[in-house]
């Protein structure tokens, strides 16, 4: 019983707002169902990744060098991009983790994600370039990862940073937190999880339920992508699927996830587990929201989620710290939204997110 009193104190299942999809991610969803999941077939998946160039980051776009410093530098021998606000910056600090399934460098949609964070938060933001499967497996990553966080605390007060990542990237920063604990580093503020990878072979039997309506991952891909991140090791190793590791000690938790997501079962789960072990975690559960939604960042599921942070760091609102900078414009999702329009703002913000997750024709969307 005492147990079952501290998960109801310590685990918040928080209604998302909206409470039904919107008009913008039924949208969204219907255009990205339009071409096969990439993860779909794992022998195409496989020979795409086998036999390649090993990618390189795409370069910070415009808009987020319009209102960001962007340098670069070397940590442990590889690259870390810095995103610091030119106005409305705040004490916060970000590690951001980027997802693309272990295997996919950092894209569009992911410098997208940065400046959201940057915006709503003020915060300064560190993107580390990590190795990548099947090159690399976890134990080059997380070891890449954890030097550059050892690096970070040097400058910046862990009290005032914050771990940040989103679906592969999500999975990662669990690990940190608990390989940071048992290294005896300082922990971070929080860590924020947007659709995070906890297991990387989904075996959850729910899954089965949701996979023909999430529109981006599919499990034989996913699953070839766990093994080779797990190199020699078991995918249930903790420092690649953090489902089965120790939650003890971690520092707040807030899980953000759509219920069109085949890792939604295990996000919830990794959450119990967390407040069973006396850990405080949030988790906000989207309605038919597709995998790492927050990508798409015109949709009102997607700026809630980022007002949302915005609270959580008791920062004052983005439009209230940019309207004394009129240079700067806050991007936000209108109360009705027209095809017309989301084919413009697919056009002008996600297309090189639309292009990973498959839809590479052009939106079918007839003006209005």
């Amino acid at each position: 019983m005492e147990g079952d009193q501290r998960t109801r104190r310590t685990f918040r299942l928080v209604p998302a707002a909206p409470r039904r999809p919107s008009r913008a991610m039924r949208l969204v969803t219907r255009v990205l169902a339009t071409e096969p999941k990439l993860m779909a077939d794992a022998q195409a998946f496989a020979e795409a990744h086998l036999d390649r160039d090993y990618p390189r980051p795409v370069e910070p776009p415009v808009a987020l060098r319009r209102v960001a410093d962007i340098t670069t530098e070397q940590i442990a021998g590889r690259t870390v991009f810095t995103a610091r606000p030119r106005r409305g910056g705040t004490p916060w600090h970000v590690l951001y983790l980027h997802g693309g399934g272990y295997v996919s460098e950092l894209f569009g949609v992911h410098w997208d994600i940065v400046l959201q964070l940057l915006r709503h938060t003020g915060a300064t933001v560190n993107i580390p370039i990590y190795p990548l499967a099947p090159e690399h497996d976890h134990r080059s990553g997380n070891a890449y990862v954890e030097a550059v966080y050892r690096e970070l605390i040097e400058r910046y007060p862990p009290q005032r940073t914050v771990l940040v990542g989103d679906s592969a990237g999500g999975g990662m920063a669990l690990v940190q937190a608990m390989r940071y604990r048992d290294h005896g580093l300082p922990l971070p503020a929080r860590l924020v999880l947007f659709a995070p990878c906890t297991s990387v072979v989904p075996t959850n039997p729910e899954v089965d339920e949701i996979e023909p309506r999430d529109v981006i991952l599919a499990r034989p891909g996913g699953a070839l992508a766990g093994l080779w991140w797990a190199g020699p090791d078991e995918p249930s190793h903790p420092d690649v699927s953090p489902l089965y590791g120790d939650p003890t000690g971690l520092p707040p938790v807030d899980m953000y996830v759509g219920t069109a997501d085949i890792l939604w079962p295990d996000a919830r789960i990794m959450a119990r587990r967390i407040a069973e072990a006396g850990g405080e975690v949030r988790l906000v559960e989207y309605p038919e929201a597709i995998h790492v939604f927050m990508g798409a960042t015109f949709t009102p599921e997607a700026q809630d989620v980022y007002r949302r942070l915005a609270a959580t760091l008791d920062v004052e609102p983005a439009a209230a710290r940019y309207a004394r900078d009129p240079a700067v414009a806050v991007l936000g999702a209108p109360a009705v939204i027209f095809p017309h329009q989301l084919a413009l703002r697919l056009r002008q913000q996600g297309t090189p997110w639309i292009r990973h997750v498959g839809v590479r024709a052009h939106l079918r969307l007839s003006p209005r």
